[in-house]
């Protein structure tokens, strides 16, 4: 990914794992793996990632399948239907004692596969760590790049925010421009040498720009205006603190909401878009139970996801209904949303959570955007949702 001051997340789609192997306690586990896939790239902040059920909605409308065994010539034909830029597919294969995950990042525009990524362990380790494993491996083939902006004596200012996903405490290298690379034949500018001149650390980060600590330099002041800086890369938090810890308490889990293991020939999930939807809603609750601090709160608020939208707004309205800069953002989030004429289950709940979460708030500075939403919203069960919190807050 190019360095650029006007930073734009890669927008990725997740289909589902293929399921290889016996001895899987549920056969919905590539659909559970597809949702953790998710929810671990969204958490990152890195990525656009295509809402699951808004991707198999329009896959079903044009008769193309959620399967993770797509070549990239399919992959391709997805993905520019989607408007992704990017696809990730892949399988989980379980063989005795060793679980593997396999994906393949698809480039939607060159209908190439640039890059394979593998773990594998034995049963004994969760197979939702080495989920995260994995997403950490997938997300190191999109660094973040920019500038330093600012110096001001041991600190900086880079051009990335928590748009970009840039969060406290990441590393950064810097590097100078050096030598140019140029092709013998056609004098062509191939490449541009990086000299390193020094390491930073995040301390501070707002919307678009970060500050940070130089932790060390090459020489006396080698980092300077205007050089380019590139995230190193650490480990992922768990997707979910307290999930089952077996594919038997997934099983179970899916079993409580009435949902069943049969898969079609093709691995499509059977039952529709009911067992999907309740498979989200499964998989969810298990999300759900991540640490809820404000930077994850905001972050799933930003998603694309609406059942991360929704379970934000309901921590919100719970923990944070006094935190006027979450709330802020809650504001922003629904004025932005409020408009679409889709009936989908999923957008409405995310976007009512929203109100609900205006509303506990008691803030009157509020009010005009939930009268402009009870007034105009082109769904009529959102405008119920937005009066009933306008007259909360008067």
């Amino acid at each position: 990914m190019a360095a650029s001051s006007d930073f734009k997340k890669t927008k990725i789609a997740v289909l589902d794992f293929q399921l290889e192997g016996q001895g899987f306690e549920t056969q919905d586990m590539g659909v559970i793996v597809a949702e953790w896939f998710t929810t671990a790239l969204v958490k990152s902040g890195r990525f656009e990632v295509i809402e699951r059920g808004l991707l198999k909605k329009l896959l079903d409308e044009q008769k193309l399948s959620m399967s993770g065994v797509v070549d990239a010539s399919t992959a391709t034909k997805i993905g520019k239907f989607l408007g992704a830029q990017t696809i990730i597919s892949g399988s989980v294969m379980k063989l005795q004692n060793i679980i593997e995950i396999n994906a393949r990042i698809i480039d939607v525009q060159t209908a190439s596969i640039i890059a394979a990524e593998n773990v594998k362990s034995t049963t004994t380790v969760k197979l939702q760590d080495l989920v995260v494993q994995m997403s950490g491996k997938i997300i190191k083939n999109f660094p973040l790049e920019g500038y330093i902006v600012n110096r001001s004596g041991l600190k900086v200012t880079i051009d990335l925010g928590k748009m970009a996903g840039v969060k406290e405490d990441m590393e950064f290298l810097v590097y100078k421009e050096g030598k140019v690379i140029k092709h013998p034949k056609t004098g062509a500018i191939i490449d541009v040498q990086r000299i390193e001149t020094g390491k930073i650390k995040i301390t501070s980060v707002r919307d678009k720009v970060a500050e940070g600590d130089i932790l060390k330099e090459e020489s006396p002041n080698s980092i300077s205006y205007g050089q380019l800086v590139s995230n190193i890369a650490g480990d992922l938090e768990p997707v979910a603190q307290k999930a089952a810890t077996t594919d038997k308490d997934l099983d179970k889990a899916l079993s409580s909401s009435g949902s069943s293991s049969k898969t079609s020939d093709s691995g499509l999930i059977a039952g529709g878009s009911a067992l999907f939807s309740r498979l989200s809603s499964s998989i969810s609750s298990i999300a759900s139970k991540t640490s809820d601090s404000p930077d994850d709160v905001t972050g799933m608020l930003r998603s694309s996801n609406f059942k991360d939208k929704e379970e934000a707004a309901k921590i919100i309205a719970k923990h944070y209904r006094n935190d006027e800069k979450i709330l802020d953002v809650v504001n922003d989030e629904l004025l932005q949303g409020y408009n679409s004429s889709s009936n989908d289950k999923d957008y409405v709940s995310a976007m009512a959570g929203l109100c609900n979460a205006l509303g506990a708030s008691g803030q009157a500075k509020y009010i005009s955007t939930l009268e402009t939403v009870s007034n105009s919203a082109p769904n009529r069960k959102l405008q119920k949702h937005a009066l009933k919190n306008l007259k909360r807050l008067r």
